[in-house]
């Protein structure tokens, strides 16, 4: 039931619950809801977790061109941020960059310094990856999806305050720069668009809290025409595109609506009311729980947070419940078992709030 009702979200049809999909990194949650170790089964014990909650769908990205497996062979460091982060599903913490200067950024070409893969070589790579997946969450839908859309290719390769000075310092070289990492991505789209995925998540990293790390008209004439030609090629094969970035999307939610996105996974620091009020009967919206909230509220305030986000955007066919960015192991147990609890109890339909 659950793969069903995630795929009737995001075709915008009703089903018998909210939809709801989450990032889960908790160890100690992970251990006690699915009765296995994560050390020793960390996809069984996953797993194990997502359907004993009845979570609809997971997040999933592949990108067998990982900039980062091409820096680590010149020297940089890399470590496993543990500690408060997750014990079992440790993260990977960048602790150096090589760059120098801008030029070292804008004379750069990923066609010259690695080694792309064809066509038909990264659809066999995307579908195995995919297949692999579903078949472990075989409750749940996977969507395919890129962690590097278009910008976010100099982000992983030159760290985010250099890419942002390199655009700034010299547009024009810096335009042909991200035109290469454009045809790149629109590689890694036709290849996904030739799979048996239903959606898609496009992962690009473009926004801070306090909103856009660029103008307008620059997004207008620089990076929105690389999202509708890679969105396109897969929309064109009936897949339902899901656009995800990090900080405040709201003031250009309406711009990524014009590039093609059917959909939008957004955090806490975005204005949920007002998007789903806007998109919320045509466009898929996921996320808006606030993980703040789970990590230092108190019981009470955790429910107000589910309630909350239900009441903004539960009505509308296409919400997916979530909590913005994942869940780590720092977030208190009593907190995290009262969301779930909340959540069942709650995105039933008809909504009682």
């Amino acid at each position: 039931m659950c793969y069903e009702r995630a795929l009737a979200a995001l075709n915008l049809e009703e089903s018998d619950k909210v939809a709801q999909v989450e990032f889960l990194q908790h160890t100690d949650f992970i251990t006690k809801v699915s009765g296995l170790d994560p050390f020793k089964y960390p996809e069984a014990a996953l797993s194990g977790t997502y359907e004993k909650l009845d979570l609809d769908m997971i997040w999933f990205t592949y990108d067998p061109l990982n900039p980062w497996d091409f820096v680590k062979l010149m020297g940089e460091r890399f470590v496993a941020r543990k500690g408060s982060w997750s014990k079992a599903f440790p993260s990977t913490w960048r602790e150096t960059f090589s760059v120098r200067s801008v030029d070292d950024i804008l004379n750069f070409d990923p066609f010259e310094a690695w080694s792309i893969p064809s066509l038909d070589e990264l659809t066999e790579r995307f579908q195995e990856a995919h297949s692999r997946a579903q078949r472990i969450y075989k409750s749940q839908l996977v969507p395919g999806g890129t962690y590097l859309t278009c910008f976010m290719w100099l982000v992983m390769a030159f760290g985010l305050k250099w890419a942002v000075r390199a655009a700034y310092q010299d547009p024009k070289r810096f335009k042909r720069l991200l035109d290469k990492f454009g045809e790149l991505s629109l590689l890694q789209a036709r290849a996904w668009a030739q799979t048996d995925i239903k959606a898609f998540i496009s992962h690009d990293d473009i926004c801070s809290t306090q909103g856009p790390f660029f103008p307008p008209e620059w997004m207008h004439k620089h990076l929105f025409p690389w999202y509708r030609r890679l969105w396109s090629e897969l929309k064109s094969k009936g897949i339902i595109v899901l656009f995800c970035t990090d900080g405040n999307m709201t003031p250009i939610v309406d711009d990524v609506v014009e590039a093609g996105a059917e959909g939008f996974i957004i955090e806490e620091c975005c204005n949920l009311e007002h998007i789903a009020e806007k998109y919320g009967n045509s466009h898929a919206i996921i996320g808006g729980v606030d993980i703040g909230v789970l990590t230092y509220g108190n019981i009470s305030s955790v429910v107000k947070e589910v309630e909350r986000c239900l009441r903004a955007a539960g009505s509308y066919p296409g919400y997916f419940l979530n909590v913005s960015g994942s869940i780590p192991d720092n977030v208190p147990m009593i907190n995290l078992e009262t969301y779930f609890e909340a959540a069942n109890k709650y995105r039933r339909r008809p909504l009682r709030i």
